[in-house]
């Protein structure tokens, strides 16, 4: 059995910002380095053998948090972050409206497909996460954690207890909230979310 713990990140300047921040670099808010703190509590006596974590400062800083409970080898990976939103990063909806209409329309009509200017796809991304989740599933077990991004947990569980990437908006991740999907033979199994 496999028990699969994501955690999303804690809070960035992005969040309160509330504009795109995907491949932007932040570091967490002091709410997030608090929140980083509780999750860390939260999950300090599950037996976590392995964490991989996106190689995002946010997620490191957050991992780092967890990891002084557990001491185990932080294996990072760029194949978990969070999609490449190019020239829409670090831009609200409001400022994107103004400045690239045909842009956002297009992203709209083809809201999987749809490459942002210097970025990527929601396709590319999704294909790109879970290739690695996969991976993750194939050679490990026991109870291994995650620490990852809004949009790359969304497809984990799109992928993995939906039906596909057409499922990516049935999921709201929480920052700093812990998600826990338990896989037996092949079976995954969705115990809880946000909690």
């Amino acid at each position: 059995m496999l028990r699969l713990i994501l955690v999303r990140h804690g809070e960035v300047k992005g969040n309160v910002d509330k504009v795109y921040c995907g491949w932007i670099d932040h570091e967490l808010t002091e709410n997030g380095i608090k929140q980083a703190k509780e999750v860390a509590l939260k999950l300090k006596d599950e037996p976590i053998e392995k964490i991989y974590v996106s190689d995002l400062k946010r997620t490191f800083e957050t991992a780092q948090f967890i990891n002084e409970y557990h001491k185990r080898d932080l294996i990072k990976s760029n194949d978990l972050r969070e999609i490449n939103f190019g020239l829409f990063e670090g831009k609200s909806y409001g400022e994107l409206k103004d400045t690239h209409p045909k842009e956002l329309n297009l992203w709209a009509d083809d809201w999987k497909g749809y490459c942002m200017p210097e970025g990527e796809s929601l396709v590319n991304m999704h294909n790109r996460v879970t290739k690695k989740i996969d991976e993750i599933i194939k050679n490990e077990e026991g109870t291994i954690l995650v620490v990852s991004h809004s949009g790359a947990i969304r497809s984990i569980m799109a992928h993995l207890i939906g039906h596909g990437i057409d499922d990516y908006w049935k999921y709201k991740i929480l920052n700093c909230t812990i998600n826990l999907i338990e896989i037996v033979e092949d079976f995954p199994v969705l115990l809880y979310t946000n909690k």
